[in-house]
């Protein structure tokens, strides 16, 4: 029998806890990845330094026979990689963030979250889109058949532009369907003796964390469900019974219009019975793709209880697992304590192309290509799929219903005008892609956006040159 040797896996933002804790115990976990190299990277060297110890302990206690290294230059750690993880953000993370939501706000536009889409989702992508274009540009030089896995939000548009201005093979990874499965399970919870937490939601800020991540992996061990769409603005085509089959769908229909909490994901419930599929992001990120949910007269954040992102919690849990690491390493702490982290989908992936696995993934970010006969070609769309030695193939899941199509091909749209722009620093692209926001009612308002993102993160935004202030 031939022997399969090991893939190499660069992993470029191993420095950051948050992400790294994960992605690193989920390889070193698996015994199908026993013997793998495995490059670490990062600019931050002692955060670096701190996740190359907890990897190399975690190695030698799981016996994981792994060929670690890390270095702060990727171009070092690059040839004749097979994988390539990019988790990285330009700027500190929470600050640049704050400030996505702040400068608009100035101005007259109330976002409700303010990462992937509306107008500090144009800031977020383009700070990490020229760090982005230049790690695929390393790769086409360095190991041109090696894929890009991309975890960095906005994730349709950072993976557009990898695909669009690249020649390297990428696709987007995201765990938001989690989201989609706990909603779903909380509406037939007797079926399957889950506990849900009393005034049970779906927000995303770290307090909420101890009660979601319960019910979603009880909603994933008990219900398969396929859904299509874009990434954080998919919609449910499937639900079923796990084991069993059974379509579920109807049943969670039901309770949820008739009866059930109506403060359960309430922006989700409308758009539920409106367009007749469940959408899965929970109302935390659908509220970003959508037009209705800014308005300072009707104030629909009240209505719906769309909380803002948590700058302080986000801090506190980005020290609190870099503190869990260093614990770890010290002895304080057990390692044990990380092979029941979630995996997102690293593992799976590099498996089932190396060894041929035929593996199903519930959730693939990938260009189009009629994958959704009803959304642009060249878009990125969010459907399940399969990977082997074949690559990674998205699943063909027909048209969308065409008004949930139509709100995709206007954030699509969106979405490659300020691709264009943040690749090629025109500010008269990025001043079209912000009237182009469905949060943007007024053009002096975007353009006094614009002005204080390139002033204000011109540090950030080498693509734009020139004096805008």
């Amino acid at each position: 029998m031939r022997i399969v040797k090991p893939p190499k896996i660069v992993y470029i933002g191993a420095g950051s806890a948050v992400f790294g804790l994960k992605a690193l115990s989920s390889i070193l976990r698996s015994e199908r990845l026993h013997g793998v190299e495995l490059q670490l990277v990062d600019i931050n060297e002692p955060n670096l330094e701190v996740m190359t110890n907890l990897a190399e302990l975690v190695n030698r206690e799981w016996g994981a026979k792994a060929h670690i290294t890390a270095t702060t230059d990727r171009r070092a750690a690059l040839p004749e990689a097979n994988f390539v993880i990019v988790s990285v953000q330009v700027g500190p993370r929470e600050t640049v963030w704050e400030q996505d939501w702040q400068i608009p706000f100035k101005h007259g536009v109330r976002q409700p979250y303010a990462e992937n889409s509306g107008p500090g989702a144009f800031a977020h992508t383009a700070r990490n889109l020229p760090l982005l274009i230049d790690i695929a540009r390393d790769m086409e030089e360095l190991c041109p058949e090696a894929w890009y896995l991309n975890f960095v939000n906005p994730m349709i548009r950072l993976t557009l532009a990898v695909q669009r201005y690249t020649d390297v093979k990428v696709v987007g990874l995201c765990h938001q369907l989690l989201w989609g499965y706990a909603m779903a399970v909380a509406l037939v919870a007797d079926r399957y003796g889950v506990k849900i937490p009393p005034g049970f939601n779906l927000h995303t800020n770290y307090r909420n964390k101890p009660f979601l991540e319960p019910v979603m992996n009880a909603g994933y061990k008990y219900l398969d469900i396929k859904a299509c769409g874009i990434n954080h603005f998919s919609w449910a085509y499937d639900i079923r019974d796990r084991e069993s089959g059974e379509d579920l769908y109807p049943e969670i229909r039901q309770k949820w219009l008739n009866g059930f909490r109506r403060d359960f994901e309430p922006l989700s419930r409308d758009m539920f019975e409106i367009f007749g599929l469940m959408p899965t992001p929970g109302d935390s990120h659908l509220c970003e793709f959508l037009p209705w949910t800014h308005d300072p007269v009707t104030e629909p954040w009240e209505k719906y209880n769309l909380e803002l992102q948590s700058f302080d919690g986000n801090r506190k849990r980005r020290a609190d697992r870099l503190q869990q690491a260093k614990d770890i390493i010290s002895g304080k702490r057990s390692v044990e304590e990380l092979r029941g982290l979630r995996s997102e989908g690293i593992p799976e992936i590099i498996e089932g192309m190396t060894y041929n696995l035929n593996t199903y993934m519930h959730q693939l970010n990938l260009s189009n290509n009629g994958l959704i006969p009803n959304l642009p070609a060249d878009a990125i769309v969010e459907v399940p799929g399969m990977v082997s030695s074949m690559g990674i193939r998205g699943l063909s899941m027909g048209p969308l219903p065409e008004g949930i199509a139509e709100l995709c091909r206007r954030e699509l749209a969106y979405s490659s005008l300020v691709v264009d722009a943040a690749f090629h620093g025109d500010k008269d692209l990025a001043l079209q892609a912000l009237l182009v926001d469905p949060m943007m009612n007024d053009i002096d308002r975007a353009r006094a956006i614009l002005a204080d993102f390139l002033v204000d993160f011109a540090n950030y935004l080498p693509q734009f040159t020139g004096d805008w202030s």
